[in-house]
């Protein structure tokens, strides 16, 4: 014979009625919950007809199964089928003035006249701040030039809710998307650029976003300088004996690129490393006359350069030697003139110079032995007359 409860109120919990929910649910505000419940009326788990009530009291229906019953929040449905022993019920946009405790009500069809309230099983809501962000999907790692697509999953434990969605990248200026996904192809300049994803939850006045930053690779590029920054022209660079010099090979890349110089055909310094490598040329003698090579590669690609050493020819003054001849006494011979203090021009006089000076020391000498000859003849000549 079948048990008839009408109408009990009491909280004492009559044989043949039962209920499983949790006693209390925490939700974040702007957020959706389902809270799963499942009831027995009577010893019964099916029914025909039937109604399921939530309610802050008495009095007050906060959620019905039957949609022409007037209810007074608007984001709480019952979702189970009372039918099926199921009173399952749903908050959505979860707001702070939905924090309060809700028991079920179970009304059978009017042949039935089972009615009862699950006083003692009463559920616990708690709607706190909205702190849980969004997911952005994981791209692992993007690639310089491959188009990709972000997706933006906004927080909330419920299908059916759709906050608006801004998308932000902060080497542009405005929204940069208002949906749930975005397609870009990647750029250099965006490597260590944050996205940032918000979700707007219009209803309850809350956001709450989620920032990654972007790891783009790309293949290595390459410039060779002198020392920190000087400009090597042509690849060529003229060094005097002696010297000594720095090739700082400068490697733009992601990931770290393995980075090497090459004298002609030999390595002689490798290194892995995202910024470049350094090689000491000190000293410069001829054997360093060569093509030193930079190359540097990563998974993505390689790429080289290189510059020549030569060396500067010394600055030789030429040799000459001039030779002057008078007769009938010859004259003497002017030594090689070489002054490695002097210029071409410097030496011209010298040796117009010197040339001057032979020629009149020669000319004293003849003068001077007629000179001698006159005044003998004259002599002579004296004694001759006496």
């Amino acid at each position: 014979m079948d048990v008839h409860v009408t109408d009990v109120w009491c909280q004492s919990v009559p044989a043949g009625f039962s209920i499983q929910v949790q006693p209390s649910i925490t939700v974040q505000e702007g957020l959706c919950v389902i809270i799963p419940c499942a009831f027995t009326a009577d010893y019964k788990t099916t029914f025909t007809n039937s109604t399921g009530y939530w309610k802050s009291d008495f009095e007050t229906n906060i959620a019905s199964s039957n949609t022409s019953v007037p209810i007074v929040k608007e984001n709480f449905h019952v979702t189970g089928n009372p039918d099926n022993g199921d009173c399952s019920l749903k908050v959505t946009d979860a707001r702070k003035q939905d924090t309060g405790s809700y028991f079920f009500r179970f009304e059978g069809s009017k042949e039935s006249n089972i009615k009862y309230n699950f006083l003692a099983h009463k559920v616990t809501l708690l709607v706190t701040d909205l702190t849980q962000k969004p997911e952005i999907s994981n791209l692992g790692h993007l690639r310089v030039g491959e188009e990709v697509t972000l997706t933006c999953f906004p927080p909330g434990n419920c299908d059916g809710i759709h906050p608006t969605i801004t998308w932000w990248k902060d080497n542009l200026a405005g929204i940069w998307g208002k949906s749930s996904t975005v397609t870009f192809t990647p750029l250099l300049s965006d490597h260590k650029t944050s996205i940032t994803c918000e979700a707007n939850y219009p209803a309850v006045r809350s956001s709450t976003q989620k920032t990654i930053v972007l790891d783009v690779q790309y293949p290595p590029s390459i410039n060779i300088f002198i020392g920190p920054s000087g400009m090597i022209a042509n690849h060529t660079m003229v060094l005097n004996e002696g010297d000594s010099v720095i090739l700082n090979c400068s490697v733009i890349s992601n990931p770290a690129a393995y980075v090497t110089w090459t004298k002609g055909e030999n390595t002689v310094v490798s290194s892995v490393t995202g910024q470049g490598l350094e090689l000491y040329l000190m000293d410069i003698t001829s054997r360093d006359i060569n093509t030193y090579s930079c190359s540097a590669w990563n998974q993505h690609g390689d790429t080289s350069d290189f510059v020549d050493i030569l060396l500067q020819p010394k600055n030789e003054v030429p040799v000459t030697k001039l030779s002057f001849e008078t007769s009938p006494t010859p004259a003497p011979e002017i030594a090689t003139v070489s002054s490695p203090q002097c210029g071409p021009r410097e030496i011209d006089f010298i040796i117009l110079g010197a040339f001057i000076a032979g020629n009149i020391l020669i000319l004293s000498l003849i003068a001077l032995a007629l000179l001698c000859c006159v005044r003998r003849n004259m002599k002579k000549r004296q004694e001759e007359s006496h």
